[in-house]
């Protein structure tokens, strides 16, 4: 089974995932062991996404500062930590075939639409 992640662009403002591959045996565990890193100084957010055989990229959770946001369909099986204003560290427990992919890594900022109601 191969897990691979896609190494970021090289310019001022990058995103990165080190290793670019691992690859276990069913049942190990991947601890701390995908990393994600960038120099987006306003940025504070790290998603993570899996790519499976069907191309399509599924949201595995975010990580907005140090605040875990994990998908319900994968708690227990998937788990990151660190700060999303620098980087993060994605965990994989009892790696199974259908944890075959690749994972990828994405920076962001965190926006929130505010409303106002005008006063009458």
């Amino acid at each position: 089974m191969c897990i691979c992640f896609p190494t970021g662009a090289t310019d001022t403002k990058s995103v990165s995932q080190k290793p670019s591959f691992t690859i276990l045996r069913t049942g190990e565990s991947v601890v701390s062991e995908i990393n994600c890193s960038h120099s987006i100084s306003s940025y504070d957010q790290i998603y993570w996404y899996k790519q499976d055989e069907s191309r399509a990229l599924k949201l595995l959770g975010y990580l907005y500062t140090n605040i875990q946001n994990v998908e319900e369909d994968v708690k227990g099986k998937i788990s990151f930590d660190g700060d999303g204003r620098s980087g993060s560290s994605l965990s994989i427990a009892a790696v199974g075939l259908k944890d075959s992919g690749v994972y990828f890594c994405a920076a962001s900022l965190h926006s929130a639409l505010h409303t106002h109601d005008p006063e009458l």
